[in-house]
């Protein structure tokens, strides 16, 4: 057995502070994580199944399913397979409490000086409403809007799949040392520098094309239906609100998310670079057009992106990734690596 490995350890503190910040209001954060986890479990273990099954279908051809099977059935793999899936759940939850509770932290909202500092930086203009612009014709608009969401939940499930499957400790831990960096990191500044977004902040730029983002403006509705339920401090609080339904804009964790999948992929899994590539230039585009995101969240969920990848691939010494990428045969199968 490993010793604590840092994304158990970061987890579990950003749980304890968020929950004892809160207690004053609810107890809620600790009470709620075990249904939170019954509720997500299903979600990981269908990702880890998709990615174990897959890796054995391609290595059925490369010769190296056998080798891949005694890998996920050893002790250590099922052991840390556990704990990866459990901490998972727990930076989930973490997450989506911070972001929840992001008004009653930080009452103050910087939706106009976040507006007025990137109108400033491009002479004037603002860059989201140019952005915009440049992507509003119909067509254009309901692709976005009938993709966007689907596009990062799909993502998100073949993400989570690669990683959770792979036969490598290093990789897998790695990953989920970043991981855990990235959507821990950036809920924190949310909390830092709360905005709800231009949607909701500058609602009027977007109403005239609400026939074409049916399904964007009707989400948001409903994330400010929470969100108002949240600030509104009711006795009833508890029970009405979801957590997963939190708003916060500053930075986009979507496009971070696509950008640091794509840091990843980049020598791992040739077709991985190609989809996220793919991913990460439509969920770029989409959020500023729906209107979830300033075009300045957008580039702050990048430089997000490699904070939290840059430092793990140092401490675990993943540099040589072609080497590794090698000795993985990570073409979503392959034997194990150190």
């Amino acid at each position: 057995m490993h010793r604590p490995y840092f994304f158990e350890l970061f987890a579990l503190a950003n749980f304890f502070l968020i929950g004892v910040l809160l207690l004053p209001l609810t107890p809620a954060v600790f009470f709620s994580l075990p249904k939170f986890g019954m509720q997500l479990v299903g979600v990981f273990l269908a990702e880890l199944a998709t990615g174990i099954v897959v890796r054995l279908v391609v290595g059925w051809f490369d010769g190296s399913a056998r080798q891949y099977l005694a890998i996920i059935f050893s002790p250590a793999w099922l052991f840390d397979t556990a704990r990866l899936i459990i901490f998972a759940i727990v930076i989930t939850h973490t997450y989506s409490w911070i972001k929840l509770m992001v008004p009653i932290l930080h009452p103050h909202r910087f939706d106009h000086q976040l507006w007025n500092f990137e109108t400033n930086l491009f002479g004037g203009y603002s860059p989201t409403v140019l952005f915009f612009s440049l992507f509003s014709t119909a067509n254009v608009l309901r692709f976005v809007d009938t993709t966007y969401g689907p596009v990062f939940i799909l993502s998100m499930n073949i993400a989570y799949a690669y990683f959770l499957s792979a036969p490598s400790r290093r990789l897998r831990i790695a990953f989920s040392d970043s991981n855990a960096l990235l959507w821990l990191i950036g809920a924190w500044i949310y909390v830092a520098i709360p905005t709800l977004g231009p949607a909701y902040r500058f609602h009027d730029l977007w109403r005239p094309y609400a026939a074409l983002l049916t399904q964007t403006q009707s989400t948001q509705k409903h994330l400010l239906e929470n969100y108002q339920l949240v600030i509104s401090r009711s006795p009833h609080v508890n029970r009405a609100v979801d957590v997963l339904l939190g708003i916060a804009a500053f930075p986009s964790l979507h496009v971070a998310f696509e950008t640091f999948v794509l840091l990843w992929m980049r020598r791992l899994w040739r077709y991985g670079e190609i989809i996220f590539g793919i991913c990460a230039v439509l969920i770029f585009i989409g959020s500023v057009v729906t209107g979830w995101h300033y075009l300045i969240d957008s580039v702050a969920g990048i430089a997000l992106a490699v904070v939290a990848y840059l430092p793990v691939v140092k401490a675990w010494r993943m540099g040589h990734w072609r080497a590794l990428s090698q000795a993985l045969s990570v073409r979503f199968a392959g034997v194990t690596g150190p």
